[in-house]
């Protein structure tokens, strides 16, 4: 469809070169000396052949008329499509997080009454189940809020300092029972962004590093470039190859063996999602077997003085 949308534009442009060029013959002829019927003559045929291409014209533009009109509806149906698949996403995972949560309050029950090492284990497996169930219903209507053409993500000033606080504590614990060095290197940077996403963003981030990293250190800093700062997450985690740095970011993508390690594969996703909505740019900067660093450029807050 696109291909014949550029045919018909240059042979609109040819047309058009055509008209101007026979236009500008007709008045070099008025202008000519000779005889009365030959410029008469010469005109009348101009004028036929001027008509001629005016009617090609026409047509040309009644057809990239047609072609756009059908593009415009394509792209209606597209988004039609998505509104829907969101709508149905929001209402699915709202519906089945509810039984969820009383199906986990019913364990918990169970566990204060499970008295033998067998009976401790099956309700730990399941309730393990129920939180990578719970977590994946969490991300995929976390994915429909960021399609929804109705969300809010209007930036206020972040400080960087207060997050990587945060961050901290809710990664501590994680990386202790790895036996990883989580480190967060101490940032006065402001920065405009969301508050609720950016902290999703480095909560997801942290999150994968620490996941795919088996030993080592996860290190959490801020680097500024001009007026801008890069949110950058290390790892000495496995790495990942040039050929799958793209593809890790689509949904249900994961790199290591299916069981090898816990997760939804959206993480990452909800990531380049969220960037997307916020105008942030989101690179990675990895080779096999040399860690990984995963950097979300943000504006500096140019009200706040910030040194790094």
């Amino acid at each position: 469809m696109l291909r014949d949308e550029d045919s018909l534009e240059r042979r609109i442009e040819k047309l058009t070169r055509i008209n101007e060029a026979l236009i500008e013959r007709i008045d070099r002829a008025d202008s000519a000396r000779g005889s009365t019927y030959m410029l008469f003559q010469t005109a009348a045929v101009l004028e036929q052949e001027v008509l001629a291409r005016n009617r090609d014209l026409e047509t040309a533009l009644a057809h990239l008329g047609e072609i756009n009109r059908e593009l415009a509806l394509a792209r209606e149906t597209a988004d039609e499509a998505n509104r829907s698949k969101s709508r149905f996403l929001r209402a699915a995972s709202h519906d089945l997080l509810q039984p969820l949560s009383a199906a986990k309050l019913f364990l918990s029950h169970l566990a204060e009454v499970a008295t033998e090492p067998l009976q401790a284990d099956l309700v730990g497996r399941i309730g393990n189940a129920f939180d990578s169930t719970e977590e994946l219903i969490k991300a995929l209507l976390e994915i429909s809020r960021l399609d929804s053409v109705r969300l809010d993500v209007a930036s206020e000033r972040v400080s960087l300092g207060r997050l990587f606080q945060k961050l901290a504590v809710d990664f501590h614990g994680a990386a202790e029972a790895k036996g990883l060095d989580l480190r967060f290197v101490i940032s006065s940077a402001t920065v405009m962004s969301s508050p609720v996403f950016l902290r999703r963003i480095a909560q997801n981030l942290v999150s994968n590093a620490i996941k795919y990293t088996a030993s080592g250190r996860v290190l959490v800093g801020a680097r500024r470039e001009g007026t801008d700062v890069w949110l950058e997450v290390h790892d000495t985690g496995p790495g990942i190859a040039e050929e799958d740095q793209e593809r890790i970011f689509n949904e249900f993508e994961r790199l290591s063996p299916e069981g090898e390690t816990q997760g939804t594969g959206l993480g990452l996703s909800i990531v380049r999602r969220a960037c997307l909505r916020l105008d942030h740019e989101v690179a990675l900067r990895s080779s096999p077997g040399k860690g990984a660093c995963f950097r979300v450029r943000l504006p500096l807050a140019l009200d706040v003085p910030g040194a790094l």
